[in-house]
């Protein structure tokens, strides 16, 4: 039995319907197995565009603030910047120690700066810490009224560490201070 272009020719005459419907699965089946892996491709851009629009649309909610945040940090950081010693000015910042042992009564038989090693890093950053090494004598209630001025003065201090000996009346104690300061 051989297949020639009459029988094909007469078998499309005689059942049309079935020989277009034929065609037409065999050329979707051919274009399915083609195109599957672009239905996973397309599915994995979809989820990333709809992540896309929600980030859109997060920034867009969050945008109509931004003039009042941004206002307010920049006050906020005017603040900030108010309460730090610059790094250049040594006698100024000495003259906060000074002032200091006026107000409280106690004695200094040590002040001076710590060690300020300014790396490349810390010299572009807005803030950087004074370190000061102080060394005081007074009463218990002076070195407690200085401890005190230094937590809630004027600038933003730290004390790294601190160590005191003595009794009553003749106490001395060794500070390790940071104050915030500006390169």
């Amino acid at each position: 039995m051989s297949i020639n272009v009459e029988t094909i020719s007469v078998s499309v005459k005689k059942y049309p319907v079935l020989v277009v419907c034929g065609t037409l699965t065999l050329i979707l089946a051919i274009t399915l197995y083609f195109r599957s892996g672009v239905i996973e491709q397309l599915q994995v851009e979809q989820e990333s565009v709809n992540k896309e629009v929600k980030r859109y649309s997060s920034n867009i909610s969050n945008a109509a603030q931004i003039q009042d945040q941004s206002t307010f940090l920049v006050k906020a950081n005017e603040a900030v910047k108010a309460r730090t010693l610059s790094a250049e000015s040594l006698a100024i910042n000495l003259q906060y120690f000074y002032r200091l042992e006026s107000e409280t009564g106690v004695k200094y038989l040590d002040l001076r700066p710590g060690g300020r090693s300014v790396s490349k890093i810390a010299a572009k950053q807005a803030y950087i810490p004074l370190s000061y090494i102080v060394t005081i004598q007074g009463s218990f209630d002076q070195i407690l009224a200085y401890l005190g001025h230094i937590e809630k003065g004027v600038y933003f201090a730290r004390i790294n560490t601190a160590s005191a000996t003595g009794t009553g009346s003749a106490v001395t104690v060794n500070l390790n201070i940071d104050l915030l300061g500006s390169p």
